[in-house]
């Protein structure tokens, strides 16, 4: 799996930016300009972020208009006694999903492949968490190929809208299958291959439903439920090892 850093940020950046709004009025949303944070330089450290500027960050980072279609807590809702479970959030980006599971999950390890974005979710973690969900936050920063999960280390891996942007996909889901326990849990939530109102990512780079379901059977799990309903624009598959 090769994966450019630069082209993922971009990407991910992109994908917020322009989905934030969608779910009320898609057709204006698409059509706007927001802002954009000059992502070029050094991402600031927490430690070098006022609160000001924090804030400006997540505007961009952040949007509030998300969970209208995202529906982070129908999706968690699919990892079996969450509360008891450590939980991997592979190509974390921005920590949306991070810091939701830092509050249900017994841990969560938060990876990524991009500085600046291990460096945005240390942020959210210090400026927007109790200190007892600070606890359970660890970010980590990891290869294309490699996790740098340590065997058994979690009980579930989390996916979401990363996926499509692997390129040895059946060989990277072999690498989280040995390095999970018997019985461990997988969720990937990807884009539907059908027409949507939204330009990112493009219908080409999405994947049907049932590519991931083949590709989670190559792989060594087995499929437990696949979920084309509940998310507008999203499918939700779960796997076990």
């Amino acid at each position: 799996m090769k994966i450019h850093h630069s082209s993922v940020s971009c990407f991910l950046l992109l994908l917020l930016l322009v989905l934030w709004g969608c779910h009320s009025d898609p057709i204006a949303e698409r059509n706007a300009t927001p802002p954009v944070s000059d992502t070029s330089s050094r991402f600031p450290s927490f430690e070098e972020l006022s609160k000001e500027q924090y804030e400006k960050l997540k505007v961009n980072f952040d949007p509030p208009g998300r969970s209208a279609w995202q529906k982070p807590e129908q999706v968690l809702s699919k990892i079996k006694n969450i509360e008891n479970k450590v939980v991997a959030d592979v190509g974390a980006g921005y920590g949306y999903f991070a810091r939701r599971l830092a509050q249900h999950a017994k841990r969560v390890i938060a990876l990524d492949i991009d500085e600046a974005q291990i460096a945005y979710m240390d942020s959210v973690k210090q400026m927007d968490l109790k200190p007892e969900y600070q606890q359970r936050f660890e970010t980590r920063l990891v290869t294309p190929t490699d996790s740098k999960l340590k065997p058994n280390e979690v009980d579930a891996v989390l996916i979401v809208n990363t996926y499509i942007l692997f390129n040895e996909k059946v060989e990277y889901l072999k690498h989280l299958y040995n390095v999970m326990p018997e019985g461990g849990q997988i969720i990937i939530v990807d884009f539907k291959r059908k027409r949507l109102p939204i330009d990112v990512p493009t219908k080409s780079m999405r994947m049907e439903l049932y590519k991931v379901e083949n590709d989670l059977e190559d792989a060594g799990f087995f499929l437990i439920e696949s979920d084309d309903c509940s998310l507008e624009y999203q499918y939700i598959v779960v796997a076990e090892k």
